[in-house]
């Protein structure tokens, strides 16, 4: 007959239980996640793909992509909404100058800026962006980087707070 030790034996269950919970909590927590795909590439294009949650984004709300890198912020082709209520979108965009390219290594995170045109009928734009997600490509056409991160909100746009920014 074995010795038992119901104490040791309820330590133990304890501690892995909490290892596991505090686990399952990290592993929940993490909503984003960056970086270049292999080795440094120029960056050329750009996929950008929006989940909106419960409030759209209007047809004429114009929404400004910026790519920050170790020398500054670059600005991304700007386009217009029209992304329905729990929906998903996807842009795909180059730099306002198309013979511009970054580094991939250089790539800091991105900014995003939303601009509300309201009609005439109705007020400013708000519009809650629930996941994000950009991909980048080399001239090649190889994705070579990739950067998302999402909430519910993730971010929620409005007139006065038109900026969200993620570092990767």
């Amino acid at each position: 007959m074995g010795i038992r030790f119901p104490r040791l034996r309820t330590l133990v269950l304890f501690v892995a239980t909490s290892m596991l919970a505090t686990l399952g909590v990290t592993v929940l927590a993490t909503p984003a996640s960056a970086g270049r795909i292999g080795s440094c590439a120029s960056l050329r294009s750009f996929t950008l793909v929006f989940q909106t949650g419960g409030d759209d984004l209007r047809g004429n709300s114009e929404v400004i992509p910026f790519l920050r890198t170790t020398s500054g912020d670059v600005e991304l082709q700007h386009f217009w909404g029209g992304f329905a209520n729990n929906s998903s979108n996807s842009r795909t965009v180059t730099f306002i100058n198309p013979n511009w390219a970054v580094n991939s290594c250089s790539v800091t995170g991105v900014r995003l800026r939303m601009i509300s045109h309201p009609e005439w009928y109705e007020g400013p734009d708000n519009w809650n962006m629930d996941g994000f997600s950009l991909y980048g490509y080399a001239s090649t056409g190889s994705y070579r980087y990739h950067m998302s991160a999402s909430g519910a909100p993730l971010k929620r746009f409005t007139n006065t707070d038109q900026w969200w920014s993620m570092l990767g």
